[in-house]
């Protein structure tokens, strides 16, 4: 179904760039061409609808692409490389394992030698299920999330008409096809002939930029630190790019950095697998509104409710829900995480947030990330984003740990320069308020899903493990 948009492309502007990867530039008509050779070449493996939910597990993002194209083409159910339960999983290589099919090397390079043959599309009913998408996962196992080729159309055209609006050229999508945003950005730049720019990382991006002039950046908070991190010396604001954040609360440093050295354009996207983008902020907004996370998409209502799941207050904090057409019916196969989440109609993201007045959303943090020290509750967001603001801090991570006698206590994981000054970051986070009393502990890395977000329950258990405290 989504294919459409590049076998459209490819007779409008067959020679205009449609991916762009570091191994290959492909054009609209090289693209929709290497869709055939594959459509034709699954078909013969015996892949269609029938198989059920098929994930693709090829490691080559080019090859990954013109897959899940030509399955898409086939009107077969597509889903992420780490889907838990695919009913058949491509993989390149040898099979070992009894759902997979293997790609041999020998296979691949014939299928792309073969003469292109149009493939009729497969017709599916807009309303059956298009794509399967993961939850983020951050404490938890990841949940299936069923997505119809209507609501994957109407995300795409939710996104081409906000966040990406009025940026023609080349798009970079930082956290992969297989995330909402990456899905999203994909689509929605081949519905308007632009050019995807994929398979670059944070730091090769970074010093890639002028040679490829994109004109959009969709990132993490994490991976727009990480970009700036690496960002040669010298290299000014750059012309005309547009920075799209989502995915996580971007601090207020962040964004004022972004707009002084890369971009002067940072528009925050705000939304789920579950829902696709619900709302939409400029970062220049988080000066005077921190959390901000804008104002309800067009066909989407955000709400704020108390326990009793009545509307808070402006101001009052509270549970966000959101109510929309595009909201999944629930997870697959996980009837009690469908009756948590998704209630009175609405799905409920597990987000702690508040609603001005005139319906601005502020985002404050998960709830299940909610640490309760000694009966006071804090979210580990507002401790982060101050351990950020100092220099030499590349990330932070804070976190609920039980000590020997079985009390949570506060964490702070740091990935600090050679040179950070500890005792001056001590000092730089006592001196603001209601801070709570914490522990240091410093690493290489912090551990993030595909998203960048923080996997805050494997920091609980490792600091357990270490401390030797079994719960």
């Amino acid at each position: 179904m989504f294919d459409a948009y590049v076998a459209f492309q490819a007779r409008l502007r067959p020679t205009a760039f449609a991916l762009i990867t570091p191994q290959r530039w492909a054009t609209y008509a090289e693209l929709d061409a290497d869709v055939d050779r594959f459509a034709a070449g699954l078909t013969a493996l015996g892949v269609n609808r029938a198989r059920g939910v098929v994930s693709i597990r090829i490691g080559n993002d080019y090859l990954t692409h013109v897959v899940l194209l030509a399955l898409a083409r086939l009107g077969v159910v597509s889903s992420p490389f780490d889907d838990p339960s695919p009913d058949l999983q491509l993989v390149v290589g040898e099979a070992t394992q009894p759902y997979q099919l293997a790609l041999s090397p020998a296979w691949i390079e014939s299928a792309f030698r073969a003469e292109p043959r149009p493939v009729t599309p497969v017709r599916c009913d807009p309303n059956e299920l298009g794509r399967v998408m993961l939850s983020s996962g951050t404490t938890r196992t990841a949940r299936r999330v069923p997505r119809t080729w209507r609501m994957l159309e109407d995300n795409t055209r939710t996104c081409a008409l906000t966040y990406c609006a009025g940026k023609p050229g080349r798009w970079v999508c930082l956290t992969g096809m297989d995330t909402g945003l990456g899905q999203a950005m994909t689509l929605a730049a081949w519905s308007q002939g632009s050019a995807l720019i994929a398979d670059y990382t944070a730091a090769d991006l970074a010093l890639s930029l002028e040679a490829l002039r994109p004109s959009i950046v969709g990132l993490t908070p994490i991976f727009l630190r990480h970009l700036l991190a690496n960002l040669p010396p010298g290299l000014g604001v750059q012309p005309g790019l547009r920075i799209v954040s989502t995915g996580g609360v971007l601090p207020a440093a962040v964004a004022r950095e972004t707009r002084l050295r890369l971009a002067s354009e940072i528009l925050i996207s705000y939304g789920a697998a579950e829902t696709g983008s619900a709302t939409m902020a400029d970062g220049a907004w988080l000066d005077d509104h921190p959390g901000c996370a804008g104002y309800a998409v067009p066909g989407v209502r955000v709400e704020v409710v108390d326990d009793a799941g009545h509307p808070a207050a402006p101001g009052e904090p509270g549970e966000v829900r959101i109510i929309s057409d595009r909201v999944s019916a629930g997870y697959m196969g996980d009837p009690d995480a469908t009756a948590a989440a998704f209630r009175d109609g609405a799905f409920y993201p597990g987000d702690v947030g508040r609603l001005s007045a005139d319906g601005m959303l502020m985002v404050d943090g998960r709830m299940d990330d909610r640490m309760d020290l000694g009966g006071v509750k804090f979210l580990p967001d507002l401790l982060e984003e101050v351990a950020l603001a100092y220099p030499g801090v590349r990330d932070a991570a804070a976190y609920a740990a039980p000590d020997t006698q079985g009390m949570d206590t506060c964490w702070l994981a740091i990935v600090a320069d050679p040179d950070l000054d500890r005792q001056g970051l001590a000092e730089h986070i006592a001196a603001r308020p209601a801070m709570p009393a914490h522990r240091f502990a410093w690493t290489e890395s912090i551990p993030r899903n595909a998203m960048g977000k923080i996997e805050r329950r494997r920091l609980r258990e490792e600091t357990m493990a270490a401390l030797g405290v079994h719960r």
